[in-house]
């Protein structure tokens, strides 16, 4: 139930402070680099389950999921879309946390790959590198463009990793719910384009 929850906070925070965000993105990145190093310092605190669970990463990648299947001349989908790229990235640097928390038990073959999840996260990689603004400006709008349709079968990979892998019933039942309403979303946002 965690996700939910962090999903509307962000999102409140990007409807009332979108411009904020934007003007300060970068100390945000740093901020995000410097929060995951502490992450990885000191993983034994309960309250880093957020973190290592990747629940704080999906939250910000839900987001930007969701800028690019609400309608166009909603006020909240033009400031969602606003901050889309600096949600891609901080989002992408949190989810990091997940990954390593697990990669000691999966080299040390004491759990199974998540073959849905390494698959996901290796697509991310080249959509996080070219979120960032001096990278995409060296980019042809068309090659970034296609570049940027991969997100599509990463978001998909991801919520079969997470409804997979879900600790509880309840994480399982509200991440199918999250992924059908971006589903419905993003089935109406291209019906009412054509």
């Amino acid at each position: 139930m965690f996700s939910p929850l962090m999903i509307s906070l962000l999102t409140l925070l990007a409807f009332f402070q979108f411009k904020l965000i934007l003007k300060h993105r970068k100390w945000i990145y740093i901020l995000a680099w410097i929060a995951v190093i502490l992450l990885a310092l000191t993983p034994s605190l309960s309250l880093l389950a957020p973190f290592k669970k990747g629940y704080v990463g999906f939250s910000f990648f839900y987001i930007v999921m969701m800028a690019g299947a609400l309608p166009v001349g909603w006020k909240l989908t033009k400031r969602l879309k606003a901050v889309r790229a600096p949600y891609s990235i901080v989002g992408f640097i949190f989810l990091l946390v997940h990954p390593l928390s697990f990669a000691n038990k999966i080299l040390t073959a004491n759990i199974a790959i998540p073959w849905f999840g390494l698959l996901s996260f290796i697509i991310m990689i080249p959509l996080f590198i070219t979120s960032y603004m001096f990278v995409r400006r060296r980019m042809k709008p068309s090659t970034w463009g296609k570049l940027q349709r991969f997100a599509y079968i990463s978001y998909a990979l991801l919520f079969v990793h997470i409804i997979l892998n879900a600790t509880t019933a309840q994480n399982r039942v509200t991440t199918i719910l999250l992924a059908l309403i971006y589903i419905l979303s993003k089935f109406l946002f291209v019906f009412k384009k054509k």
